[in-house]
């Protein structure tokens, strides 16, 4: 029997098959279900009759019958198959996904936003490592540098950094001084103190590299080395030391002539503050506690305690630690 052209679309042959489905769910529901006899599904040639026990008409016996008809003498038992969903079922199915949702994308943007530090701490370390290295190919080992004339006030950090920083790092913006076009005016500790010291102050300078980390930096005095504190994201927020602001260092003086225990450091040129102290426990305990036998214990990483620049070990930790930020961490 030819079929009027509706049912033999695809999606009226569908609703044919979605019906055998049915009528086969489940042997043990034979019982209660529909007993039905269907013809070639492919061509959509139903029988004439359906015989149902929850229905008391044979609407199929036209040749001509529709989905409609079909999804009416499935009946009721089944009939929910054949429409669509209710508002209170979408309602409560997008209830369940926005609670999962609030109890698992904190946790997911919290371990992405520590990856992402992990990945951009190592980068701005390993570049500052290799300008020292490069700097060194053209103009002799570090400790052959003649930094004398550079030691006093910003333009004397300025004459080094033109000489042995930025020529050797791809660098978009220089402030020198420093401004908040390169550094944030306002840098706190890992207890959300203020440090007024790595604000912008008009001796130290600053530049934005290519990547888009902020270094700000001076010369030490007493002519041993210098500080490179970077900011991962430039002077955008939060500017917290441990979190986007980690501080490092470079030396060019020998072990021998080191003077004090400031940064505790035994290594010439670049390195994380803390990463070669020697601890009275451990060396992962004593970035945590402080307890160096020549460290600073205001540097630890930890919170609640430390003073005004708790935090700086902390660039040391994720790296002793493999590049990684762990469950102790004071994120």
């Amino acid at each position: 029997v030819k079929r009027h052209t509706e049912d033999n679309s695809p999606k009226y042959r569908m609703v044919g098959k979605i019906y055998q489905c049915l009528t086969n769910v489940d042997k043990r529901l034979r019982n209660k279900c529909a007993m039905t006899s269907v013809g070639d599904m492919k061509e959509n040639n139903f029988f004439d009759k359906v015989h149902s026990l929850f229905t008391t008409h044979n609407s199929l016996k036209r040749a001509g019958a529709t989905h409609v008809a079909l999804c009416e003498s499935v009946g009721s038992y089944f009939r929910h198959w054949c429409g669509a969903f209710t508002l209170a079922e979408v309602l409560i199915t997008l209830g369940i996904i926005g609670v999962v949702a609030a109890m698992t994308m904190p946790s997911l943007i919290t371990n992405y936003q520590k990856k992402q530090t992990v990945t951009q701490l190592k980068k701005a370390y390993t570049d500052l490592s290799q300008v020292i290295k490069s700097a060194e190919q053209e103009n002799g080992m570090i400790e052959t540098w003649d930094v004398s004339s550079m030691l006093k006030g910003q333009e004397g950090a300025d004459r080094f950094a033109n000489e042995f920083l930025i020529p050797y790092i791809k660098v978009i913006k220089k402030c020198f001084p420093s401004t908040s076009e390169c550094w944030a005016d306002d840098v706190y500790n890992l207890n959300g103190v203020k440090y007024s010291y790595l604000g912008n102050r008009a001796e130290f300078n600053s530049f934005v590299t290519v990547s888009g980390y902020s270094v700000y930096y001076w010369l030490n005095g007493d002519g041993t080395g210098g500080w490179l504190w970077v900011d991962l994201n430039g002077p955008r927020k939060p500017n917290i030391i441990g979190k986007d602001v980690f501080a490092l260092t470079m030396r060019w003086v020998p072990d021998s002539n080191q003077n004090g225990p400031v940064t505790c450091e035994r290594r010439l040129g670049v390195s994380m503050i803390g990463a070669t102290c020697k601890s009275e426990t451990s060396p992962r305990d004593g970035l945590i506690s402080g307890n160096f036998t020549n460290g600073v214990s205001d540097y630890k990483c930890k919170k609640g305690v430390g003073g005004s620049i708790a935090g700086v070990y902390c660039g040391a930790l994720i790296m002793l630690d493999g590049w990684e930020i762990k469950s102790d961490y004071p994120w």
